[in-house]
């Protein structure tokens, strides 16, 4: 073997290291930060303590990433179609008929009230009372839940599907 071929077969191992080597820092890149995930639990009730016969909205994140964000705001969203959701921001703002309309949820978390720091492997609980407006806006599937933190300028979308009912011909247990 040559100079010229030891020197291709040199530069393609350190070709071959280095593209690895990018590989591992844009997975760590992608990898590292917050990384929060939504749950909702529609129809939810309270169980022992206080005799409280409301049904909640129950909404759980949890940071599932590698460094912490403060919650800000826990907001409601109801779309006039499914389809408003989806609408590019600069024809949103003209055309009133995609507006939603918006509830801030003044709501005392667990474990803490909002505004809240959310450490790594933590999670918060909110809720919001399900009153019959919040139950039709949950029948017609235009609802979704926003998370509002401070790691991030978008908001954290989750849609809030109905509570699930068994089929009438199933059996009771």
């Amino acid at each position: 073997m040559d100079a010229a071929h030891f020197a291709i077969f040199v530069s393609a191992g350190s070709l071959a290291i280095a593209a690895c080597a990018f590989a591992l820092q844009l997975r760590r890149y992608f990898d590292e930060g917050v990384r929060l995930s939504v749950n909702i639990m529609v129809g939810a009730r309270l169980v022992g303590g206080l005799a409280d016969l409301n049904k909640y909205l129950s909404v759980t994140v949890m940071n599932r990433g590698s460094a912490p964000t403060t919650i800000t705001h826990m907001v409601l969203y109801n779309y006039p179609s499914r389809l408003a959701r989806h609408v590019p921001n600069w024809l949103y703002r003209r055309i009133k008929r995609f507006h939603a309309q918006t509830y801030v949820v003044n709501t005392i978390g667990s474990p803490g009230p909002i505004p809240y720091l959310l450490e790594p492997g933590r999670m918060w609980n909110g809720r919001a009372t399900q009153t019959s407006d919040l139950d039709k806006m949950i029948e017609d599937g235009r609802l979704y839940v926003g998370i509002i933190c401070t790691h991030s300028n978008k908001t954290l979308f989750k849609r809030v599907r109905r509570e699930w009912k068994p089929p009438s011909d199933a059996k009771t247990v």
